[in-house]
């Protein structure tokens, strides 16, 4: 009898049995990232439904936030801010030019 084909058919039959084992394995995991990514999902909608949007914003709150946002935008809306170029000087100083 020879014994090298024998070994080299249960190899083979090894291999597929490897392979329909990690088939099965990718199956499962494919189908335990659904399970979970459904489950997150509905724990996320839970906790934004409870929790809501908290405390209403207090009138101060606004007018410190308004003030901040027009001492940030002082110029007009949609112009481009000046910018200030520094060049260095022939005593090795830095000088300012308006741009």
């Amino acid at each position: 009898m020879n014994y090298e084909l024998v070994l080299a058919i249960l190899i083979f039959i090894e291999g597929m049995i490897i392979l329909k084992g990690l088939l099965e394995l990718s199956k499962q995991i494919d189908e335990g990232l659904a399970e979970m990514d459904q489950t997150m999902a509905e724990a996320i909608s839970k906790v934004i439904q409870n929790v809501g949007m908290g405390e209403p914003i207090s009138p101060i709150q606004n007018a410190l936030a308004q003030i901040l946002m027009n001492s940030v935008n002082k110029e007009a809306p949609g112009s481009n801010p000046v910018g200030v170029i520094l060049e260095q000087g022939a005593d090795g100083k830095f000088v300012s030019k308006d741009k």
